[in-house]
């Protein structure tokens, strides 16, 4: 039994292109649509179904999405392109998630705003076919590689788990970030959405249960009907993904307090590991709920405070994993394409130790200083395929946010250090730009935040980027 993502070749080997908004002079206002992806990635599906595979989709109604006309297929031969239907992919009515027995030959599961589709397969025969069918369009990125953080969660000091708001009284972003500036002008980030993939959210803590925040839990085995998804009351074992949203979007403490959250538990909290179709689920559903029609043209950014070394892990062959980290781009060049800026962390590993996704010249990668504007010596940077990283940096030691929730609904905030907690602000100071100009398209806001920093003086070369990012 193995499991593959499907990734178009000519998806993986494009570059990537101006973002929805802004494509044409005066074009400013373009919703999301099914359009963007690559028309032959619904080939996979039809030919999936046509040897028995069994759709995995979950139970309930897809997001309704604006559709480009379709044209009809003219044969099953290989390399026809743009011949495919896409409109099924946002079918109106519930799309139910069907049973599965031990001897059918597999399942798979489309996903259509990222052009990708997850199969599994039960028996070698099925495999086999559909690799004759489907090779010569299609990368069969086995789904295997465990995915890992670059070195600690938190990395750096940390200070004692405190109890309470009262424990901190004041926010402490500094002045010279623009954070309480942008509050006094009641720039807070409203109309802005925040995709998070992290290990989740405890939606009922104090620093988080005042909004609704739209959760899904991506399960280890994203493609399998036995596994599925579930969309439900966000939770959070480990605590880190929690910390992230209360430092880019914490109701008391957070950069941007007023943007609405969306959250996708892609890492496993006990092992804090992943893998490329759970990454690739969270985003699919991300942009599934960025592109609702009441959402297609609202403004959107999304965080991860994740990443994986430059070297395939231990019993990883070279090949997989460079097969694993082409796919991974292109997922992220979709987040570009649809006018979402993507932010991550570049790493808590040192110098000379930077990883992917910040090495992607789509993502805005994110590097740690403290309070006094040090570098953080655990903050990862170096060259990767003549791409520095990292672009920027954040306040990302000791930095004071949410954690977790005793079973007495006592709540706890603590200190964090690492690139994990610098990427999150970030992404605030993004949503607070978007905020304030909403019209502007996400490499816009890259271009603003890129030109708009404080220098580091006396900081060694190739650690800092363009310096600390603020909000101007």
């Amino acid at each position: 039994m193995k499991s593959y993502l499907l990734v178009p070749k000519e998806s993986i080997e494009t570059q990537a292109h101006p973002g929805v908004r802004g494509t044409e002079q005066g074009e400013r206002v373009l919703q999301r649509s099914t359009a963007l992806q690559f028309m032959i990635s619904g080939r996979a599906p039809d030919m999936l179904r046509s040897l028995g595979l069994r759709s995995a989709t979950l139970p309930g109604r897809l997001p309704e999405v604006s559709t480009p006309p379709t044209k009809s297929r003219k044969g099953r031969g290989r390399g026809r392109k743009n011949e495919v239907d896409v409109a099924a992919s946002a079918s109106e009515g519930p799309v139910m998630m069907e049973s599965a027995s031990a001897s059918e030959v597999g399942t798979y599961r489309h996903m259509p705003l990222i052009g990708a589709t997850m199969a599994h397969f039960n028996t070698e025969q099925a495999e086999r076919i559909a690799r004759e069918e489907l090779g010569r369009d299609f990368e069969f990125i086995p789904d295997t590689v465990q995915l890992t953080f670059p070195g600690p969660v938190s990395a750096g000091q940390m200070g004692p788990r405190n109890q309470g708001l009262s424990s901190l009284q004041h926010r402490e972003w500094p002045e010279e970030c623009g954070v309480l500036s942008a509050h006094a002008q009641g720039i807070r980030g409203a109309g802005v959405m925040l995709g998070i993939l992290d290990t989740g959210v405890d939606a009922d803590h104090p620093e988080h249960m005042g909004r609704l925040i739209q959760f899904r839990y991506v399960s280890l085995f994203p493609n399998s009907p036995h596994n599925p998804a579930r969309d439900v009351r966000g939770f959070d074992p480990d605590g880190h993904g929690t910390h992230v949203a209360g430092i880019a979007a914490g109701l008391n403490h957070g950069v941007a307090p007023e943007v609405d959250l969306y959250v996708a538990s892609v890492i496993e909290s006990e092992t804090i590991r992943t893998s490329l179709g759970r990454v690739a689920a969270g985003m699919e559903w991300l942009l599934h709920q960025f592109s609702r029609p009441e959402n297609a043209t609202r403004p959107a950014v999304v965080n991860m405070s994740l990443g994986f070394p430059v070297q395939p892990p231990p019993g990883v062959s070279d090949m997989e994993y460079r097969l694993n980290i082409r796919a991974l781009q292109t997922l992220v060049r979709r987040l570009v394409d649809s006018n979402v800026l993507p932010v991550v962390a570049a790493g808590n590993g040192g110098a000379g130790t930077a990883g992917y996704p910040a090495a992607f010249p789509e993502a805005l990668s994110v590097g740690a200083v403290d309070f006094s504007r040090r570098v953080a010596s655990f903050s990862a940077s170096g060259v990767v395929g003549q791409r520095p990283v990292p672009d920027v940096m954040g306040y990302g030691v000791n930095v004071y946010s949410s954690t977790e929730r005793r079973c007495n609904n006592q709540a706890f905030y603590e200190r964090m250090s690492g690139t994990s907690m610098a990427a999150p602000y970030v992404a605030g100071l993004a949503a607070l730009y978007r905020c304030r100009s909403p019209d502007l398209t996400a490499e816009e806001v890259r271009d603003l935040i890129l030109d708009n920093t404080l220098k580091l003086p006396k900081t060694p070369a190739g650690r800092a980027g363009r310096g600390l990012a603020v909000f101007k």
